[in-house]
């Protein structure tokens, strides 16, 4: 007996939405976000996960394992859309999108329809609130870390500055105006993760052991990252020399960009110093 099982169709189409009309490479990375490769997990482990294991080499079992795992949801994000025609992700929500696309895997298993959507919806905010849980401590942390406010008023007023700066964007633009600074989320995100690598190894040039293991990934990682940031400068920028005002997405995605931009070729830069000065002194 011959059995037929209906596969979900690939479309290429849906993925295209993906980038709104912006090149696959390099706007692919910075979609994925973690999925990629996570700078915020790697902040995370270095102030959190310490703390939660018995023994040091506990960390590498967790750190790969966890890295796996996001791996798995980014290819099932970008799966999902691949699967749904583009009537079904243009306009649509991200939850519904992901909802749909992820019932549609398990439909192939044989569980009901809703049943799948409503476990997808459930797993999809469990993400999203995750996330905003995690920005809003890391920022708390940096921001108390920059301006050395340690005491326990400390914490509550690094939070209020923390939020304050969203909640002011919320409040003056229109619904669901936080998707279009999306794009800078998933920029820092990998620009954390370029840079962790640039601080690894920079630690493994320094101990005398070979740097190029996390090096050759981190140029990679940064010249992607740069190009996203460029074209997403770029619409902005023409506006303004154009004469022509902003939105205040627009402002946030062009500002938010040139301010990462800046950032990250000052470290690179001193990181380059670093390593001439102390050539020259061995």
């Amino acid at each position: 007996m011959v059995i037929q099982v209906k596969y979900p169709a690939l479309n290429i189409e849906g993925l295209k939405s993906l980038v709104n009309g912006k090149p696959l490479l390099p706007i692919l990375f910075i979609t994925v976000a973690c999925g990629a490769c996570s700078g915020f997990h790697a902040i995370v482990s270095s102030g959190t996960t310490s703390k939660q294991i018995t023994k040091e080499t506990d960390t590498c079992l967790i750190g790969y394992g966890g890295m796996l795992l996001e791996g798995v949801v980014a290819i099932l994000a970008l799966s999902t859309l691949m699967v749904l025609t583009p009537s079904e992700v243009k306009g649509t929500d991200p939850n519904q999108i992901y909802g749909r696309g992820i019932a549609g895997y398990l439909g192939v298993l044989g569980f009901d329809f809703r049943f799948a959507f409503g476990f997808a919806l459930l797993a999809f905010s469990t993400f999203v609130y995750d996330t905003l849980d995690v920005c809003t401590r890391l920022g708390r942390y940096v921001f108390q870390e920059l301006v050395g406010w340690q005491s326990k008023w400390g914490h509550y007023g690094a939070a209020l500055v923390t939020l304050s700066l969203p909640l002011v964007f919320l409040l003056s633009t229109p619904e669901k105006a936080y998707l279009a600074a999306w794009p800078i989320f998933g920029t820092s995100n990998q620009l954390l993760a370029s840079l962790t690598l640039l601080g690894i190894s920079m630690w493994l040039w320094r101990k005398g052991r070979n740097p190029f293991i996390t090096l050759i990934p981190m140029c990679f990682m940064l010249v992607m990252t740069f190009w996203s940031l460029i074209l997403l400068c770029r619409p902005g920028l023409e506006t303004l020399f154009q004469g022509r005002s902003l939105s205040v997405q627009g402002l946030v995605v062009t500002i938010g960009s040139g301010i990462l931009c800046l950032l990250a070729l000052s470290l690179v830069v001193e990181t380059i110093r670093i390593v001439v000065v102390e050539g020259k002194r061995r």
